[in-house]
């Protein structure tokens, strides 16, 4: 009611009442004690922009709510500070105060508080873009310095993780990058809208009577949609399908603002994927959604004639491929193989068998050069998350079962492990686990070890009973056939394996297969003359039986297998790694204590047993960083993206 009072004052009484009377109040009110005053001052020099002088606006006006922003504590003061900065920047004529419009527009998208953030990036960025363009300043000025934001997150995180930094930082680094590349994002139908409207078929375009294809994508903020960008649906029709014609031809000439995109925006995005590390999965997934947007946005006749061949000429290997060249073999093992496979080829439907074959090559090429699998992996997980691709992906993986080369079907075993938790059951039982046995019955035992990871996902997620039973067969057999009673990297599978499905098993099968098996185990290490492999199983053990000290077990079982495990492992320990004795030694005074008590009082002394295993294993690695570990283990790509679509959940 009071804006509109002071809107209906400003239309009658004119600038010099305006500016004598009203501007001097709202300027007394932005210290006020009540938040409510100080909205009100915000407000007001929103409503009040259309009825004053540009010298005014760009001015008393702009310093007002300049001052608010630096100074308020409230977030939703800022929130409405910001919003209308959005609206006062929409009536500046001096081209002079651009530039300080847009440092009020780094901090209102730095801003501690979300509704700022959002505000800056759903109005006064649209804003700040909209006058970008009519200053001719958007390709040659704006975009590059948001993207250069982008550009200097991507350098600042990897330098923190390839400096083994604690994880806080790298964290918050993370984070810095998401947001600016969430911030660049909502500029892509400005980037297309600036290349359509000056295309040099523009012109054409502005005939009502041509009708164009519909032209669809959904945006949540209406600032943000190329409708309102251009003006009209029918407009943006037109322009859409005349640059689809145009981009169609076997040669197209560029103009000025579609050569940032070609020539800028791609190139430089490609070389971040290939400097981002795979493990920082939050980030990947943001470019993957970049990419998704623009591919979207840019029409899939774009991505066939531009997109697509830059990618595809730095991830098609040649025929002098070397595995040992850093820079032949940094794109295969990259962040790059996954954006692109699934922010690219991923986003039409249309090109999924295409996703398909170049998936499979790119699987072949890095699994035959025994390249690390990280990138393949991360596009696997990523695209497990849609079901319409779960047939493709498992046929992919199928047509490399029966490959020549072991370290190809060593790669399928690993990479059906994904496939396990998220397919249904009918694919599950007349695809996967089929595939599995095959494997499993190789000829190479290495890919026969490759798939006990795989059998373990199947018992901790499967619901049927007999895809159970096949498991727990497979399983034993491992353990009980003298086939494989020397197998040394059998034997780790089977430990790590067996200490991972405990925790998450049924209780049952925790207490009648893995507490006796890993029992049977360290029995049969403790005989090993080989110190080097009875180390590598001892330590494995000692994972296994940490993760399961935290689950409720009968007295009963941890007389009979947990302690007399211990104390065999720990005798291991005393021979080949002293330095794990005490971690060893705490878990043996747990049990004992476990094994004297009741079970309600077993329970309650769990939390107070990890306090414990924890204090001597952060003394043993107070050296070791966790963000070096996660990115240096062949499983870090699998174990974040896991970690990441949890957190999602």
């Amino acid at each position: 009611m009071i804006i509109t009072g002071c809107v209906a004052f400003a239309k009658h009484n004119g600038v010099l009442r305006v500016e004598a009377e009203l501007l001097p109040q709202c300027w007394e009110q932005i210290t006020h004690k009540y938040v409510e005053r100080r909205l009100l001052v915000a407000e007001s020099c929103g409503a009040l922009a259309p009825y004053l002088p540009s010298e005014l606006r760009s001015s008393l006006v702009l310093s007002m709510l300049k001052q608010m922003l630096s100074d308020d504590k409230s977030g939703e003061v800022r929130a409405a500070v910001t919003k209308n900065l959005g609206l006062i920047v929409s009536f500046i004529d001096d081209g002079d105060k651009f530039s300080q419009c847009y440092e009020l527009l780094q901090s209102t998208l730095s801003d501690s508080d979300g509704n700022v953030v959002e505000s800056a990036q759903h109005i006064f960025m649209p804003a700040m873009a909209a006058w970008a363009y009519e200053l001719n300043q958007l390709e040659p000025w704006l975009l590059p310095r948001l993207f250069g934001q982008v550009t200097a997150c991507v350098t600042k995180v990897m330098t923190s993780l390839n400096a083994q930094e604690d994880d806080e930082k790298v964290i918050r680094q993370e984070d810095n990058l998401l947001l600016c590349l969430f911030t660049y994002s909502k500029l892509l139908p400005w980037q297309l809208a600036s290349v359509l409207q000056t295309a040099p078929f523009s012109a054409e375009a502005d005939v009502e009577s041509i009708t164009g294809d519909e032209f669809q994508y959904e945006t949540t903020a209406p600032l943000l949609n190329l409708a309102t960008i251009i003006g009209d649906q029918a407009r943006v029709n037109r322009l859409t399908t005349f640059f689809k014609k145009h981009v169609e031809q076997p040669a197209f000439h560029l103009w000025p603002s579609i050569q940032w995109t070609v020539e800028e925006f791609l190139p430089r995005v490609m070389d971040l994927l290939i400097q981002l590390n795979v493990c920082l999965s939050k980030s990947l997934r943001a470019f993957i959604q970049l990419l998704d947007s623009f591919s979207a946005l840019y029409g899939r006749a774009f991505v066939h004639a531009k997109v697509k061949p830059y990618f595809m000429n730095i991830l098609n290997p040649t025929k002098d491929f070397d595995p040992r060249s850093t820079a032949q073999t940094a794109a295969l093992t990259s962040s790059l193989l996954p954006a692109f496979v699934c922010g690219v080829l991923g986003c039409f439907p249309e090109d999924w068998s295409e996703m398909g074959e170049t998936l499979h090559r790119l699987l072949c090429h890095v699994a035959l050069n025994m390249l690390p699998m990280d990138a393949v992996e991360a596009a696997f997980i990523v695209l497990c998350e849609n079901a319409d691709l779960h047939e493709l992906l498992v046929g992919i993986l199928w047509d490399v079962v029966q490959h020549s080369a072991m370290h190809v079907r060593c790669t399928a075993a690993n990479l059906f492990e994904l496939l396990v938790r998220d397919v249904n059951e009918s694919l599950l039982s007349k695809r996967v686990v089929p595939a599995l046995v095959t494997l499993a019955s190789d000829s190479e035992m290495t890919v026969r070890a490759a798939t006990v990871m795989a059998f373990g996902t199947l018992l901790e997620s499967a619901k049927s009973k007999i895809l159970l039973e096949k498991a727990h067969m497979q399983l034993t057999s491992f353990l009980d056939e003298p086939l494989y009673e020397n197998e040394h990297g059998v034997r780790m599978e089977m430990v790590r394996t067996l200490g991972r499905v405990g925790p998450n098993a049924d209780p049952s099968f925790r207490d009648q297969f893995v507490l006796p098996r890993l029992h049977q185990i360290v029995q049969e290490n403790n005989e090993s003359s080989n110190e080097t492999k009875r180390r590598d199983i001892a330590n494995e053990l000692l994972e296994a039986f940490r993760a399961l000290s935290c689950c409720f077990i009968p007295a009963e079982l941890v007389n009979d297998h947990m302690l007399p495990a211990l104390r065999c492992l720990l005798s291991d320990m005393e021979a080949v790694d002293s330095s794990n004795m005490d971690a060893v030694q705490v878990l043996i005074v747990d049990a004992k204590r476990t094994g004297d008590q009741s079970g309600s009082s077993a329970a309650q002394v769990e939390p107070d047993r990890k306090g414990r295993i924890m204090r001597v294993l952060r003394r043993k690695d107070t050296s070791t960083s966790s963000v070096t570990t996660s990115a240096s283990s062949p499983r870090s790509a699998r174990s974040f993206f896991r970690l990441s679509k949890q957190n999602q959940n």
